[in-house]
C-alpha cells in the first residue's frame, strides 16, 4: 500500500516547498510537484504542516539513565539492567522524532543487541549506530576499554569492528566525569590515535573523537579522524584545518548548559559545574565563530547525561540557537548534515525519492520556533511507519 501524502509543507535544503510525498513500504518513491493520487493509495492530508527528515543524533548514549550521578549509575548496573533501560529509553527517542541515533559508548555489546532488535521490528526504536564503548588510556575519561600504546590500540579496534561495531569512538581529552579530571588534558598519544584510524578506515568505518581542547584536536586531525565530540576550544587556525580534512564538529552543548546552570549541591559534581561555568562562554563564541568560517556542524546531544531527557532534543537546537547558528543551519545539522557525518546520507537525512521513510509532521513552522519540535510535534513517520 502506498501512502500519498498531500498538502505539506516539504523541508527542500533550508526552506519550505509546497510539495507530494509518495511512500511505498520503507522508501519515499516520490518527492514533487502535486498529482492526483491513484487509486489504490491511502491520501493523507499534511494542510498546514510542515514537513522535516526524521531527527539523527550523532551523539547519544541510549543505554545511560541521565540524573545527577549519571556515571555512577551506569557503572552500577550491569549489561542486563542496561539493555533495558536502552530499549525504554530508544522509544522514547523514536516518539520524539529522532530517528537514528549514533550511540557514542554504553557499557560494550548491549547497544548492538539493541541495534540488531530494532533493525529486526522486534522493538521500537531509531536506527543506531554503536561503536560498544569507547577506546581509552587507562585513568582516562570513562567510559571506555582501557588501551596502552598503539599495539594495544590496533588490537582493540579489530576486535571491536570484529565483533559488529558500526564505528570507533575514542577518547581524546579528559571531561567532565570524575573528581579533579581536566576537560582539557590530552590523554590519547597521536600513535595510539593513528593506529585506531588505520583500523578503522581499512574497514570502511568512521572515528569520531571525543576531544575539548586545541591540543588534542592537532593530534585526531594528524591522525585523520572523522568528526570532533564537544570540540570547545575550537580557534580560526584549528578550524581551517577542520574544513581542509572535512572534518565534522559535533558541538553538544546540553550537558555543559544543565551543569553550568545547576547550583553546588544538586548532585552534580562540584567540579563538573565549576568547569561547565568556565567553558560554556567560550564555547558559545566559538562555535558560532567555527561556523561563521564554514565547518560543518552535526547535531549531537549527548545524551543520558545529567538530568536529560533520552527524548528531548529541542534543548539542544535552542543552545545551539543561543550560541548564534541560525534555525536553517541547525537544522541542517540534524539532518543533512548529520546524515553526512555518519555516512549515511544515501539512505536518510533528506525527504527526496530513494530515501528511507524518515520524516516528521509539525504543526508549526520550526524555522519560527526551533521549540515546535517538542511543542508541535504531529506525528512521527520511521522507516515508512507512521507511530500511533
Amino acid at each position: 500500500m502506498k501512502i500519498h501524502i498531500q498538502n505539506g509543507k516539504v523541508w527542500q535544503s533550508d526552506s519550505f516547498v509546497s510539495q507530494d510525498l509518495v511512500i511505498e513500504d520503507t522508501r519515499i518513491i516520490y518527492a514533487g510537484t502535486p498529482f492526483q493520487p491513484e487509486p489504490d493509495s491511502s491520501v493523507l492530508d499534511a494542510s498546514g504542516q510542515y514537513l522535516l527528515p526524521g531527527i539523527i543524533d550523532c551523539h547519544a548514549h541510549v543505554t545511560m539513565v541521565g540524573g545527577s550521578h549519571h556515571m555512577a549509575t551506569f557503572f552500577a548496573e550491569n549489561e542486563c539492567e542496561l539493555t533495558l533501560e536502552g530499549a525504554i529509553n530508544c522509544e522514547k527517542m523514536v516518539r520524539h522524532g529522532i530517528t537514528t541515533a549514533r550511540d557514542c559508548g554504553g557499557k560494550h555489546r548491549e547497544t548492538f543487541s539493541l541495534r540488531d532488535f530494532i533493525q529486526k521490528g522486534a522493538i521500537l526504536g531509531p536506527r543506531l549506530l554503536c561503536s560498544g564503548t569507547p577506546l581509552k588510556v587507562v585513568g582516562g575519561h570513562e567510559p571506555g576499554f582501557d588501551i596502552t600504546g598503539p599495539i594495544e590500540a590496533r588490537r582493540a579496534a579489530r576486535q571491536f569492528l570484529y565483533e559488529g561495531a558500526d564505528f570507533i569512538k575514542a577518547m581524546i581529552t579528559g571531561g567532565l566525569g570524575k573528581v579533579g579530571e581536566d576537560p582539557g588534558a590530552v590523554e590519547m598519544e597521536l600513535d595510539e590515535i593513528s593506529a585506531i584510524v588505520c583500523e578503522a578506515h581499512k574497514h570502511g568505518k568512521k572515528v569520531a573523537c571525543h576531544c575539548h581542547s586545541r591540543s588534542g584536536m592537532e593530534i585526531l586531525l594528524d591522525a585523520g579522524a572523522d568528526s570532533i565530540e564537544h570540540a570547545t576550544y575550537l580557534d580560526p587556525e584549528i578550524n581551517a584545518r577542520i574544513i581542509k580534512q572535512g572534518v565534522f564538529v559535533v558541538p553538544t552543548f546540553t550537558p555543559y548548559e544543565i551543569a553550568a546552570a545547576s547550583e553546588i549541591g544538586c548532585g552534580i559534581l562540584p567540579d563538573a559545574i565549576l568547569n561547565s561555568r568556565a567553558i560554556i562562554g567560550e564555547k558559545r563564541r566559538r562555535l558560532k565563530e567555527a561556523y561563521e568560517q564554514g565547518v560543518q556542524i552535526a547535531f549531537g546531544r549527548d545524551s543520558g547525561g545529567f538530568f536529560m531527557d533520552q527524548g528531548e532534543f529541542a534543548d539542544e537546537m535552542l543552545y545551539m540557537q543561543n550560541a548564534g547558528m541560525p534555525a536553517a543551519a541547525i537544522i541542517k545539522s540534524a539532518t543533512e548534515n548529520a546524515a553526512k557525518c555518519l555516512g549515511i546520507w544515501n539512505e536518510t537525512g533528506s525527504l527526496e525519492a530513494g530515501k528511507c521513510a524518515d520524516l516528521l509532521f509539525l504543526n508549526k513552522n520550526p524555522l519560527e520556533d526551533l521549540a515546535a519540535f517538542r511543542n508541535d510535534l504531529e506525528k512521527v513517520c520511521v522507516s515508512g511507519k507512521i507511530l500511533s
